[in-house]
């Protein structure tokens, strides 16, 4: 299948929208400045343990990253290993939130813990489609994307919750024609949604309830063929007499939630600030040679004052240095034209 990239090196962060055919069927964001080791990326780290209990090592791969677990089982010709051995590694599962990378083992070093390579945006997702095709232009998609709440096409809708131990789904009926129509829509909306924001782990979906065995076994089939196409491994089971159906998804990377959001689905604010950046810089397409203003509220413009990256650097050097920030009650841009 022909799959190409829209990709987008924006301030602060890069964007990219993955298509099959004229289908948008990923996105991914990267923010460059974070810490948080990913998948792909390289480190040397320091065996702080042997853990039989989990059949595996643990290793500091230094700066602020948790412990890493290097499962055994999941190494090839890895020799055995001591407390305190230097091991050179790449990551196999990003770390998300507290919980740790999962590592492979590359070779023995006598370097210092930290990070060797980081991959870019374009590299990570070349490692996911060799056959990837690039294109630069904007990546919009992504401001609109975690919605917690989506409309399905002929009434109804689903509802998605994230919490520490799972991703909750409920499916509403609204104001569908039958319980069948909106729980046969719901499950393809959903195996998109997975798939578009990189969603996974462990999911439970609270389908509306169907009574008739044929209707239950017509709801499973749809599923199944809408996830069919998804290059992480999914699995799940059968609906359940109380109308759940319990699946997991790979997840290796991050979610496009897990970077843009608080674990309460609202923006961080390092997105807020990002996306003031972008609009100023949107604004200053459309008003050549204005003076601007950036207004954003002043946990933003904290945040901006302490930036991990030269944003004003960046800023300038698309718009000239025609900007001034501002505190407000909430984000906007102003031109003086």
């Amino acid at each position: 299948m022909k799959r190409r990239a829209v990709i987008e090196t924006a301030i602060g962060e890069s964007r990219a929208a993955i298509y099959e055919g004229r289908r948008m069927v990923e996105l991914h964001v990267d923010r460059p400045w974070m810490a948080t080791p990913r998948t792909g990326d390289m480190y040397i780290g320091r065996v702080t343990s042997v853990d039989s209990s989990v059949a595996g090592a643990w290793v500091d791969i230094g700066s602020d990253a948790a412990p890493a677990l290097m499962p055994f089982a999941a190494q090839k010709e890895m020799p055995k290993l001591a407390e305190g051995q230097a091991v050179e590694v790449s990551i196999l599962r990003s770390q998300i939130g507290a919980k740790g990378a999962t590592l492979r083992y590359l070779g023995e070093s006598d370097a210092k813990p930290g990070l060797v390579k980081k991959l870019t945006l374009r590299e990570r997702l070349l490692a996911r489609f060799p056959d990837l095709t690039f294109d630069d232009a904007a990546v919009n998609a992504v401001d609109s994307a975690c919605e917690t709440s989506l409309a399905l096409p002929g009434g109804g809708s689903i509802t998605m919750e994230q919490t520490q131990a799972l991703l909750a789904i409920d499916v509403d009926k609204g104001a569908a024609i039958s319980a069948a129509a909106a729980a046969n829509e719901a499950a393809k909306l959903i195996a998109s949604q997975l798939r578009l924001r990189g969603l996974g782990g462990l999911v439970v979906i609270d389908f509306p309830n169907l009574r008739q065995p044929k209707q239950r076994k017509t709801l499973e089939k749809t599923f199944e063929a809408a996830c069919a196409a998804d290059p992480n491994v999914t699995k799940f089971n059968s609906l359940s007499r109380f109308g759940v159906i319990e699946m997991t998804r790979s997840k290796p990377d991050l979610s496009l939630d897990d970077v843009l959001n608080t674990k309460y689905g609202e923006p961080t604010v390092a997105t807020q600030a990002i996306r003031a950046l972008r609009r100023l810089t949107r604004e200053a397409a459309v008003s050549a040679g204005a003076q601007l203003e950036m207004i954003v509220t002043p946990e933003v413009e904290s945040w901006l004052n302490d930036a991990p990256f030269d944003w004003r650097a960046e800023v300038t050097d698309r718009i000239g240095a025609r900007f001034k920030l501002v505190q407000g009650p909430s984000v906007d841009v102003k031109a003086d034209r």
